[in-house]
């Protein structure tokens, strides 16, 4: 199958469609006109031979009821200009008047001339002799027959000829003019519908080659093709940041591996040499950094299968207020280590919802308040319910997060402050566990935040 792109494509099937409906309408008006005049020129026609039939009643009648050969000529005359040639005869049968001799060849000749003319201009072809008798009538008495020639179906003139080939004409013209418009238009509106599309290839084109930067400005007035545009920006808009998140992610996981693997050759190395003793404070430290290790390998696991597993939730209904009362009191010696005041605000509330995960939400949570709060400082746990949702939230007065790093505090291995954060044993992976658990659940996690001033956690969960 030959290939063609989808400018040309529309462009030659909307030109196809036109021609289509352009020559049918163009055949039906064509036929519909020559069945038209066709009738027309058979029924005038036919007056014109009552006419005449009119007249030659009057020509008996004027003559004595006789027949008057001169005036039957000139009669003839005239009939002849209409391309028709007569013959009368008389009650018995015998002829009356007719053309004979060079009379009757010369008006055989005309006939055929007008009959090569009006084939000649007109698809109608007049190749036959046709013979049309009439009776001659006088006070309903009948007094003979008159019997008309011409070439047939029926008695076409030069005029008739012109004025169906100029039709005929006109109707070509229009409907060529009908194609040109149809092929103008075919062509701006396959230019109109092609180039955006033309430019959402190329631009898929970039994105498989990894060029994220670029994106495709909306620049038509078709909803479908701008709605196209949007999710193919909002798609490079993604595959940038994932882009960027799997570079940071490559280069955390290295440097969380490095350090305690670092530590752990240079610890083995050195009692392997003899420089250092194999003390139990030196085997402390291997097995430490080991833990270390195990943990993060741990979390990462913790969110892979949150985040593949949504449906595989241990779904049991317990008080979310319980929950977080004995969260805190499991972190009693690191509030106390720091004289923090934590409470909670609300009432007694029941959810559905998986009471392990959960707990590590809570868990994460204080965790991550106590270690960013300052000594004396305050942390607080409200719970409250609308119609359909639950809301916690955490709020503490501590550091703060800077605006434009708020954006990605749920990121694995996000750090707001590194040096802070690891120094505080932090692995940049609590809040993103904590916002695969709220999800997985159906919520939502939101953040807001004042460098200096503190942080605020609003988790929005479903009672079912």
């Amino acid at each position: 199958m030959r290939k063609r792109t989808i400018k040309t494509q529309l462009a030659v099937s909307f030109l196809a469609i036109a021609t289509l409906i352009i020559g049918s309408i163009s055949l039906v008006a064509l036929s519909l006109t020559n069945n038209h005049f066709s009738k027309y020129v058979e029924e005038r026609q036919e007056d014109l031979l009552n006419q005449y039939v009119y007249t030659i009643d009057l020509l008996w009648l004027n003559s004595g009821e006789t027949w008057n050969s001169e005036e039957l000529a000139a009669l003839s005359e005239k009939v002849l200009e209409n391309n028709i040639y007569f013959s009368i005869e008389d009650e018995q049968g015998n002829m009356v008047w007719e053309l004979t001799g060079k009379d009757l060849k010369s008006a055989q000749e005309k006939l055929k001339k007008n009959a090569l003319k009006v084939s000649e201009k007109n698809s109608v072809k007049l190749d036959e002799t046709i013979e049309v008798k009439k009776k001659l009538i006088n006070d309903g008495n009948e007094f003979g027959k008159v019997t008309f020639y011409y070439f047939g179906p029926f008695a076409y003139t030069e005029h008739d000829a012109l004025f169906i080939s100029s039709m005929k004409q006109s109707l070509m013209y229009v409907a060529i003019a009908a194609l040109l418009v149809s092929f103008i238009l075919a062509s701006w509106i396959s230019a109109r519908l092609g180039l955006p599309l033309k430019h959402v290839s190329d631009f898929t084109h970039k994105l498989t080659r990894g060029e994220y930067a670029d994106k495709i400005p909306q620049e038509t007035s078709i909803i479908e093709i701008n709605s196209l545009i949007d999710s193919l920006n909002d798609l490079s808009n993604q595959l940038e940041k994932q882009h960027g998140l799997r570079k940071r992610l490559t280069t955390d996981i290295s440097h969380e591996l490095r350090t305690p693997l670092a530590t752990l050759k240079g610890n083995v190395e050195g009692m392997i040499d003899g420089v250092w003793k194999i003390t139990p404070e030196r085997l402390q430290s291997c097995y430490d950094e080991i833990d270390r290790l195990t943990r993060l390998i741990g979390n990462i696991e913790i969110i892979n299968k949150i985040e593949a597993k949504y449906d595989h939730l241990n779904k049991t209904e317990f008080n979310i207020y319980k929950l977080i009362e004995s969260v805190i009191e499991n972190f009693a010696s690191k509030i106390e280590s720091k004289n923090l005041h934590v409470e909670i605000q609300g009432d007694n509330i029941n959810i559905s919802a998986d009471k392990d995960k959960m707990n590590q939400v809570v868990i994460n949570l204080l965790n991550n308040a106590i270690k960013f709060t300052q000594k004396e400082g305050t942390i607080k746990f409200s719970i409250s319910k609308n119609k359909d949702h639950v809301l916690l939230i955490v709020e503490d007065n501590g550091i703060g997060i800077e605006k434009d790093q708020q954006l990605h505090i749920f990121d694995r291995f996000y750090m707001a402050d590194p040096s802070r954060s690891r120094a505080l044993g932090g692995q940049g992976i609590g809040l993103a566990i904590v916002k695969s658990v709220v999800e997985a659940h159906k919520g939502s996690i939101t953040v807001k935040s004042k460098l200096g001033l503190g942080t605020k956690f609003v988790i929005k969960l479903p009672f079912q």
